[in-house]
C-alpha cells in the first residue's frame, strides 16, 4: 500500500510496528506466598477509555477515466490533496499509469494496472515520501494472469522497481496493513492509497486502489475514483 506525504509532513518520524511492551499484564499477580493479591486497581470502578477524535481529511475527488487507471487517479488525489496547484487531468493520470503499470492483468493479458512499488516510485518522483505495505513476496496480481509467459513480464518489472526503491530509499513492509495501521500513518499526516476487493463495494471481484480520507470510531472512508 503506498501511502504519500508531502513536504508539509516530511518532518513527521517513522514509527516501529511493534512499539513499547506494556510494562505487565492487568489481571491478578501472585505474591511470594502463593496466594492471589487484588492489584490496587481492582478496588476502582472501571474507567471507559476515552473515545477517539475522528480523523478526516478533505481530498478533492478524480473519477479514472479507463477501467484500468484507478492506481494513478488514486495518486493524483492524493497529490492533489497535499498540492492545490498539483496535476488533476487525464494526461497526467495516464502519465502515472505508463510509468506504473504492471503491463498485463487478468485471463484475457488485457491492459495491466498499477503495483505499488512503482506507485510509490512515481510519487518519488514528483517530490513525495512514499512507504509501501505488501502482504506477500510473489509477482504482484501475477496469479491474475493465468499464464506463465505474462507473469515472467510482471515479474521482470516488479525486480527492477524494488531495486529501485531500494536505491530510492523507500521502505518495503511485507505485512498485511491493518486498520489501526492505517489510521495511525494518517493522523500522522500520511494519505494511504490501499488496494481493495470490489465485490465489498460494488459487487464484483476486482482489485481496485482507493484513497483513505477518514476514520471515526467503527469504519474508514475511501474516496473512490470508479464513482463518478
Amino acid at each position: 500500500v503506498p501511502e504519500a506525504r508531502g513536504d508539509m509532513a516530511k518532518t513527521t518520524k517513522r514509527t516501529r510496528a511493534g512499539g513499547p511492551k506494556p510494562a505487565g499484564r492487568a489481571g491478578a499477580a501472585k505474591s511470594s506466598a502463593g496466594a492471589k493479591a487484588k492489584p490496587a486497581a481492582a478496588k476502582k470502578a472501571a474507567r471507559a477509555k476515552p473515545a477517539k477524535t475522528p480523523a478526516k481529511r478533505r481530498i478533492p475527488h478524480y473519477r479514472q477515466t479507463t477501467d484500468f487507471t484507478c492506481g494513478p487517479s488514486s495518486a493524483l488525489m492524493s497529490m492533489r490533496a497535499f498540492d492545490s496547484k498539483a496535476p488533476f487531468d487525464r494526461a497526467s493520470e495516464l502519465q502515472l499509469w505508463r510509468e506504473a503499470t504492471s503491463v498485463f492483468s487478468g485471463p484475457s493479458g488485457g491492459h495491466g494496472g498499477c503495483g505499488p512499488v512503482a506507485l510509490a516510485l512515481a510519487l518519488r518522483r514528483r517530490g513525495y515520501r512514499a512507504e509501501v505495505h505488501v502482504n506477500h513476496r510473489d509477482v504482484f496480481l501475477g496469479e491474475r494472469t493465468r499464464s506463465a509467459e505474462r507473469k515472467e513480464v510482471m515479474r521482470v518489472l516488479q525486480e527492477r522497481d524494488l531495486a529501485e526503491a531500494a536505491r530510492q530509499g523507500i521502505p518495503i513492509h511485507y505485512e498485511m496493513a491493518s486498520q489501526a495501521r492505517l489510521e495511525e500513518r494518517f493522523r500522522q499526516g500520511m494519505i494511504p492509497i490501499i488496494l481493495v476487493s470490489t465485490h465489498y463495494i460494488h459487487g464484483d471481484h476486482v482489485a481496485h486502489w482507493v484513497v483513505v480520507t477518514g476514520f471515526d470510531a467503527e469504519n474508514g472512508y475511501v474516496n473512490d475514483p470508479w464513482v463518478a
